[in-house]
Parts: C-alpha cells; sequence; structure tokens
C-alpha cells in the first residue's frame, strides 16, 4: 500500500519537491543569498514540473524494446550491440611508464 503511494506519478513529484527545496535552503543559508518566498515558489513549480514531466515521459510506451524493435524495421539483438565482459580490450587503457623517483 505504501509502495502505491510511493510510485505515484503525482506523488513522486511532490517528494522531490520537498527534498529539491530543503537543498535550495541549505544552499541559501550556507551562501547567504537571502532568498524571498517567490524565488522558493518559482523553484518548488520548477522541481514539481521537470520531475513530473521526466516520470510522464518514462511511462510512455515509446521508449520499451517492443517499439524500438518495430521501429527499426525488425527484431533488436542486444547480445550483438552490447559488448561482453571479457571482449574488453586493454590496448585502450592509458599506460604509464614513470620510472623510479629522482627525488
Amino acid at each position: 500500500m505504501f509502495q502505491e503511494y510511493i510510485t505515484n506519478i503525482y506523488i513522486l513529484p511532490l517528494i522531490s519537491t520537498i527534498i529539491g527545496l530543503f537543498l535550495f535552503y541549505l544552499y541559501d543559508k550556507f551562501e547567504k543569498k537571502q532568498y524571498t518566498s517567490a524565488h522558493y515558489l518559482r523553484i518548488s513549480i520548477l522541481i514539481y514540473i521537470s520531475t513530473y514531466l521526466t516520470l510522464y515521459i518514462s511511462k510512455l510506451t515509446f521508449f520499451t524494446d517492443n517499439n524500438l524493435s518495430t521501429m527499426s524495421g525488425g527484431t533488436l539483438d542486444t547480445q550483438s550491440v552490447m559488448p561482453k565482459p571479457n571482449d574488453f580490450n586493454k590496448s585502450h587503457l592509458e599506460h604509464f611508464k614513470i620510472g623510479v623517483p629522482t627525488f
């Protein structure tokens, strides 16, 4: 039951707004900016809208794997796209030959 409230598309942005306002308040106190309540209201509206839109876009069925495979005209083979952990080539790493320190 509690999980249903937490994952609700309207409640989750509200929780993130509260956390964002708390962080904004801490920033205000550390930097001594003395923001007005109008600034806090604007920031809270921006945080809520951006979080809501992000959740809404992520829940669209447009971004699921089934739609991506049908858009490409065939099945999407993720095994051929992603490299396997053993296929990692170590020649791309930087090698530093620093020798013996002389100080």
